[in-house]
């Protein structure tokens, strides 16, 4: 049986990689079959809203965003606090083809997954 496995994405998409690393990371699990669950907590959430890439310095990460829901990651859990602290309205965001869960109580969530991998 196939463990259950839960992506943090907690950094912004700027100032180093690990916001698109992450984001690759999930692909590529995605790719072999064990499709894992992305929670964006903290300034992860700020991978969600559209990017200059010039500004930041960084590739833009829309386009891994929308391959997740091609590879199976059709549901996006996105902490509701984290959201409401960085001034993010949830209205405004949007993934096409993907579902946008808010969560209020993320370690609930966390402990119902078997492994959790931190981006």
């Amino acid at each position: 049986m196939a463990k259950s496995i839960l992506a943090l994405c907690r950094h912004a998409p700027y100032g180093n990689a690990l916001a698109r690393e992450g984001l690759e990371a999930v692909l590529a699990c995605a790719a072999m079959d064990q499709i894992p669950a992305v929670l964006f907590i903290n300034d992860g959430v700020f991978q969600l809203l559209e990017q200059n890439p010039g500004k930041i310095k960084e590739k833009n990460l829309r386009r891994n965003l929308q391959a997740l829901p091609m590879f199976g990651v059709e549901t996006l859990y996105l902490c509701e606090r984290s959201l409401a602290s960085r001034g993010i309205d949830p209205a405004e965001l949007d993934i096409p083809g993907a579902e946008l869960k808010l969560v209020q109580d993320t370690g609930q969530l966390i402990a119902g997954f078997d492994q959790v991998l931190s981006f």
